[in-house]
């Protein structure tokens, strides 16, 4: 293989004339370029990932990436605390003691109704004053 993307020559030479012919490529003829063409990346890339050379070239670059994302993050942090804004991990410390103070809470609410059964009583039905003012007649309204 001559070089990675490329084709045979004579596929390519025909595949380039009939293109200049009928400016139109039939769906099988691109179908098999294309096939073809995805066959040699493959080829490549599996001999390019089997080396020692990439695996090492990977490893130090994800050493890299986790190193900046460290600093990333240590850097917002810093910046946020600036601006007197919690970052994520202040978010998130404050949530768990949310939880436990809610979970807490809870078991209060649960002891709290244990030890109140049996002691409520209802409460007692409110007595209406009793009505004694009748509403005035019409005899006393004709006499003013």
């Amino acid at each position: 293989m001559a070089s990675v993307f490329a084709l045979d020559f004579a596929k390519r030479r025909q595949w380039q004339n009939r293109m200049a012919d009928d400016k139109q490529v039939p769906p099988a003829d691109f179908s098999e370029l294309v096939t073809e063409w995805e066959r040699n990346i493959n080829e490549y890339s599996n001999k390019l990932m089997g080396t020692p050379e990439f695996a090492k070239s990977m490893n130090q670059f994800q050493n890299v990436q986790m190193a900046f994302q460290k600093n990333f993050s240590v850097t917002l942090a810093q910046q946020l605390a600036n601006f007197n804004m919690p970052s994520r991990d202040d978010v998130v410390a404050i949530s768990e003691q949310l939880t436990e103070i809610d979970q807490r809470l809870a078991h209060i609410e649960k002891a709290l109704a244990r030890t109140n059964v049996g002691m409520e009583k209802p409460a007692p039905e409110r007595k209406r004053p009793l009505r004694t003012k009748k509403p005035p007649t019409k005899q006393k309204v004709e006499g003013r």
